[in-house]
């Protein structure tokens, strides 16, 4: 992946800093004040957005008490305040904090979406339809044209699962750094190639409800119930089924129930960030 490209700009280096790079890339000037709140929260959300974003802007910062020479040239109000450069010319600017959104809407307005990018939503398009070879081939495309984007082999161990190729998935998926593992997607990916192994062995969903039926506290039946359930969207009856597991031998499998909680969280926290936390607090209270 790309490096955050974050510069702190003097008037002896704007020309290159800002001017000359803005031919290669948009860059964001921020006019900021570590004496001003509102200066340093704008400052704080536009670098997580550099680094989020990272080779797609360029982020260079002005402190505006000490860069005079650059505030009286270019006429800069009070910070929070920033100008967005492309080619040379200033495209838009403003003043005052903006919201972490609102400031990514306007950058997004102005970046160009990269080729592989393109390529990428292009398979997802035809993976919808059902063409699963072009997706495929889609893809590769992508991955040629930018071998670091981490997102295109996530998307193919996704479109393995869909379509029901356990092994290739699991393979490409642990062939992956660390960054795309950790990246949300890839936790969520992850999560899923664990609770599919974990009912890979099962029959069918009867087989379990009938177990269950016999023994409610059948603890290989509870822990396949709850992959199926959160592998089927209803991830707070698997959250509740796993904490049934729990209570009922935490011990079971080498501490298997708190394992399967545990990578439950990871996989949801990205989409359901409340609902975790919230059952994370209840976990807590029964681990203690």
């Amino acid at each position: 992946m790309s490096e955050a490209m974050i510069v702190n700009v003097t008037i002896n280096n704007f020309q290159e800093m800002v001017m000359q790079n803005s031919k290669r890339l948009p860059v964001l000037i921020n006019f900021w004040s570590p004496l001003n709140e509102q200066s340093k929260l704008a400052n704080t959300i536009l670098e997580k957005l550099a680094e989020e974003m990272a080779g797609k802007f360029i982020l260079a910062k002005v402190l505006y008490e000490q860069q005079t020479e650059i505030v009286e040239k270019l006429a800069v109000p009070n910070p929070p305040f920033y100008k967005l450069i492309k080619d040379a010319n200033i495209v838009t600017e403003q003043a005052g904090l903006l919201s972490e959104s609102a400031y990514r809407e306007m950058l997004n307005a102005h970046i160009e979406e990269a080729p592989s990018e393109i390529l990428r939503k292009q398979a997802g398009l035809a993976f919808a339809d059902g063409e699963y070879d072009q997706a495929i081939q889609l893809l590769g495309e992508a991955a040629k044209t930018d071998p670091n984007n981490f997102k295109i082999h996530l998307d193919l161990v996704q479109m393995y699962l869909h379509t029901g190729h356990l092994d290739k998935a699991k393979n490409l998926f642990e062939k992956l750094p660390e960054e795309a593992q950790k990246d949300p997607q890839g936790k969520e990916l992850d999560g899923i190639l664990y609770f599919s192994e974990a009912i890979a062995q099962v029959s069918d969903i009867q087989a379990i409800q009938a177990a269950l039926a016999e023994d409610p506290n059948d603890c290989h039946a509870l822990h396949a119930l709850a992959g199926y359930l959160i592998l089927n969207g209803q991830v707070e009856n698997a959250l509740q089924t796993l904490f049934k597991l729990f209570t009922i031998d935490r011990t079971y499998q080498d501490g298997l129930a708190q394992k399967s909680i545990i990578k439950a969280f990871e996989m949801l926290t990205a989409k359901a960030p409340e609902l975790v936390t919230a059952y994370r607090r209840k976990f807590q209270s029964l681990l203690y």
